[in-house]
């Protein structure tokens, strides 16, 4: 039986601008997930971002959409909507469109709708598994490495 759409929410502990630790981004609904992302594969993505032209500001953004679809990407069939929580203020348009263009690469009808930015709050459950996570309470479900990130860019 396929299971309904739903709605989750995401959160990121430590943002990806801060390059001496590790970030960690979760998602949860009845369903969680989490993706840590280490600070030397944030530090060699930047390096690489920027030596390609990349302001330091754009350089995070991509980074973090990517992240974003490396969290939600195995379950992106069953989202009804995904609320987001606003990291970088004034940057969710570019996020967005380019979260859609991976998501659309996997589920081509992914309706832009279904992505939601706003405010989640610490009480939500991606708040919690994410701090947690961060503070190692929680072992995250997958540590995301260089080589994961350079596959969505189609870089080698």
């Amino acid at each position: 039986m396929k299971r309904s759409k739903t709605m989750m929410e995401v959160d990121q502990s430590i943002k990806i601008g801060d390059l001496s630790r590790a970030t960690v981004l979760a998602y949860s609904d009845h369903i969680h997930l989490t993706v840590l992302i280490p600070a030397q594969v944030k530090r060699s993505l930047m390096e690489q971002l920027r030596a390609r032209g990349k302001s330091k500001i754009r350089a995070t953004v991509q980074i973090f959409a990517i992240a974003l679809f490396l969290l939600l990407k195995e379950t992106a069939p069953q989202i009804g909507v995904v609320v987001i929580d606003t990291e970088y203020t004034g940057y969710e348009p570019d996020i967005e469109g380019m979260l859609l263009n991976y998501l659309r690469e996997i589920e081509p009808g992914f309706d832009k709708g279904r992505l939601v930015f706003r405010q989640v709050g610490k009480s939500s459950p991606a708040h919690k598994r994410a701090i947690s996570t961060h503070r190692g309470e929680v072992k995250p479900d997958k540590v995301l490495k260089l080589e994961d990130f350079l596959a969505v860019l189609n870089w080698k």
